[in-house]
């Protein structure tokens, strides 16, 4: 099953850091695309959630040295 997350996400300052982001993501096991957007502070998770989760992707996100500060507003 497919499901959509927006987690709001610190310290992403530049092109790069959504670069980074985007990548970390797309490694894990079911995440179909991840798209950050430093101005916003936000990143666009679509993934299977029989295959990972959201804990699992906000772990990644931190272990790349951002932090997670919740879902947007907007995840659903």
């Amino acid at each position: 099953m497919t499901n959509q997350l927006v987690l709001q996400v610190g310290g992403m300052t530049c092109t790069g850091c959504e670069v980074r982001v985007g990548k970390v993501l797309g490694r894990l096991d079911g995440v179909r695309t991840a798209a950050a957007d430093h101005q916003a502070g936000e990143v666009r998770v679509l993934f299977d959630s029989d295959q990972t989760s959201p804990a699992s992707i906000g772990a990644a996100i931190t272990a790349a040295g951002y932090q997670v500060n919740g879902e947007a507003k907007d995840s659903r």
